[in-house]
């Protein structure tokens, strides 16, 4: 999932919600992963996925460009560079992951707000024929029961059913495997930037209007029948360092994250605190390494470009 995703689901799970989402925004909403720089969109010259760098005087922090979410079966890659890299860093830096914070005397607003995603009408009974054709359809081809997804609206049950479609065996988690392998090296480790829990639980009233909802539900139900083929082949490119074919992974379920107040500007904050994170390291001789999803890498005022403003050399994979 896009750390925006990432976010939802950490908001999700403090509600008792669950789900990831990807990315593209309906009509008229803000897509920030969606506006790419297109020279920085190359293939790597080196086999594995695509790594950047950016480096002053004494120090280099090298980049690994991270896929959306889990790789389904059959995708390999080979670590022997993140390996490589990692030893002797002086720190991971997780651009990919954030935390949310919640004081104790948040929890009555959490439960009102866990209150607005859940229905006393069946789901199914709720939805347009045509959506509920779709959804039971998908639905049955992963082998869950309607039962499942009834109590919730079709905001959080597009994302659970997203969700449900890339879990199981021999599904992977790229970014799990980064971590193990820093523990390995014993590389300490940034966690990545923490934000406080409310603010965007406010903003799911943004997300729960029935257009919202209806869009939430049809940009992941696009997600799922776009099949493991789809996820598979992005999977491989980006495995093998080929950029343009990654970015075509499923991304319409960015209806739904849009649909909640606030979301482009949570990616602006996350991009500017993951730049400023790398921007730190700097000021340490040696090496470290960074993992930032390809979008908000790759972005328009994304970390590759905010990092070149500040007159920071980064170095591409095309470049060699």
């Amino acid at each position: 999932m896009g750390r925006i995703g990432r976010i939802w689901l950490a908001a999700g799970l403090a509600l008792g919600l669950a789900g990831p989402a990807a990315a593209q925004a309906r009509a008229g909403l803000e897509d920030p992963d969606g506006r790419l720089v297109e020279e920085l969109v190359v293939v790597a010259k080196t086999r594995g996925p695509a790594w950047w760098r950016v480096e002053d005087a004494d120090t280099t922090v090298w980049i690994l460009a991270m896929p959306e979410g889990r790789l389904p079966p059959g995708v390999t890659w080979d670590r022997s560079v993140l390996d490589r890299r990692l030893k002797g860093a002086n720190r991971l830096l997780q651009g990919d992951r954030v935390s949310l914070t919640a004081k104790l005397g948040d929890a009555p607003a959490l439960l009102k707000a866990r209150k607005r995603v859940r229905t006393k009408t069946p789901l199914e009974e709720t939805l347009p024929p045509e959506l509920r054709a779709r959804f039971v359809a998908a639905r049955t081809r992963l082998g869950k029961p309607a039962g499942r997804y009834d109590d919730w609206q079709p905001l959080v049950a597009g994302l659970m059913l997203l969700d449900d479609s890339r879990d199981g065996k021999g599904w992977s988690e790229p970014h799990d495997l980064v971590r193990a392998a820093a523990r390995k090296a014993k590389v300490p480790v940034w966690n990545g930037p923490k934000y406080p829990l409310m603010p965007l639980v406010a903003g799911l009233k943004g997300g729960l209007d029935p257009r919202a909802q209806i869009d939430c539900l049809a940009g992941a139900l696009d997600d799922v029948e776009a099949g493991v083929g789809a996820w598979r082949r992005a999977g491989q490119a980006w495995a093998r360092g080929d950029t343009p074919v990654a970015l075509q992974a499923p991304r319409a379920s960015n209806a739904c994250l849009l649909a909640i107040n606030g979301g482009p500007q949570m990616w602006r904050n996350m991009v500017r605190d993951d730049t400023a994170e790398i921007v730190a390291e700097l000021g340490r001789p040696g090496h470290a390494v960074a993992i930032v999803g390809l979008r908000p890498l790759l972005a328009e005022d994304g970390v590759i470009e905010q990092l070149r403003a500040k007159g920071l050399k980064v170095v591409g994979p095309g470049e060699g």
